[in-house]
């Protein structure tokens, strides 16, 4: 892997990171990580990501270069992967390159990068060259003989939640297509969608919220408990409308001209966050709109301060209500004097 960064990204700064399928040894979970990075910071223009298609040749590079407006640019090239083992505790050499002491190579490392970034086999990172490289990888090498996954595995559904998701499955049973969980905060609003959602039969999800804090958190939380699917944002600046799970700004999709790209039925479930925000005319603008098998409503607090009933949104169906001091009781939330 050959990395250029500028400043942090969190800074403003750009980032370009080169990888390579060399014996298919990169990890696609951690390639899928980069795409989500890219996604949830929406920094497609800031953070760029390609892979050297090898073809049996052998590349295996390791170098990381770093340029800085404020001062000199520095480069390190060796055996280090980009590891926390490998960084912190392994024995690995580097070497470290200035352009106070080695101009002349800091400017070598820079063309050969800038060579192998427009190399006729090196294509973009995407999610469809991900799906199709995980495909190959898994057929050449087996399920099990690399392992694949870096993050831990899910949580699994505490009791309060395994209530509502037998609340969510009775109330499905009895034919309706919408209702409202009211859940405190900290009781795990989203983390409940995301284990109501993965279901086979659900072919599309789509997570709406007002805010894109939220909409990022809900990103890491579905890539949990769905690691290999295609997750995208609908927002002002990124748009992914044909991702697996699609996590969308109301003020971006609940706009007339957006919701006219979609099928009325392109999405078998639908998570409305902040249910109490519902009222608004782009909520209910694309509550109208859509027609999915199940919308699940979610909010802390289901009180309108202009008296409206949110319950009329969700076919007067409250499915499920849990508030602070249940859980309290329950040992799930942390007490207060």
């Amino acid at each position: 892997m050959i990395l250029t960064f500028g400043t942090c990204l969190l800074g403003g700064g750009t980032a370009q990171i080169l990888t390579g399928d060399y014996l298919d040894v990169s990890d696609p979970a951690a390639l899928q990580r980069l795409l989500d990075l890219r996604e949830q910071a929406e920094a497609e223009d800031r953070l760029r990501l390609r892979v050297f298609e090898a073809h049996d040749r052998s590349f295996h590079p390791k170098a990381y270069i770093f340029h800085d407006p404020q001062g000199p640019s520095v480069a390190y090239v060796g055996s280090s992967n980009l590891t926390a083992t490998a960084l912190r505790g392994g024995v690995e050499w580097n070497y470290r390159i200035i352009p106070s002491r080695d101009r002349e190579g800091l400017r070598e490392v820079e063309q050969r990068f800038r060579a192998l970034w427009v190399h006729p086999t090196t294509r973009e990172l995407t999610q469809d060259w991900l799906d199709h490289y995980r495909t190959r990888r898994q057929r050449r090498l087996g399920p099990v003989a690399v392992p694949e996954e870096l993050r831990p595995p899910p949580p699994e559904p505490h009791e309060i939640q395994r209530e509502a998701l037998e609340a969510l499955e009775g109330t499905r049973n009895a034919a309706n297509s919408a209702g409202l969980v009211v859940l405190a905060t900290g009781l795990g609003k989203t983390w409940l969608s995301a284990f109501d959602s993965h279901r086979p039969e659900l072919r599309r999800v789509l997570f709406v919220a007002h805010r894109e804090e939220i909409l990022a958190q809900a990103m890491s939380t579905f890539r949990r408990i769905r690691p290999k699917a295609h997750l995208g944002k609908y927002t002002g600046q990124e748009k992914v409308p044909d991702a697996d799970v699609l996590f969308a700004s109301i003020q971006t999709l609940g706009r007339v001209p957006h919701l006219n790209q979609f099928d009325r039925e392109a999405f078998d479930y639908i998570v409305v966050d902040e249910f109490h925000h519902a009222a608004a005319r782009t909520y209910r603008r694309l509550i109208d709109y859509f027609e999915p098998k199940f919308l699940l409503g979610l909010t802390a607090t289901p009180e309108r301060t202009d008296g409206g009933d949110l319950l009329a949104l969700c076919q007067e169906n409250l499915v499920y209500r849990r508030d602070l001091g249940e859980g309290i009781r329950r040992g799930l939330l942390c007490p207060f004097k």
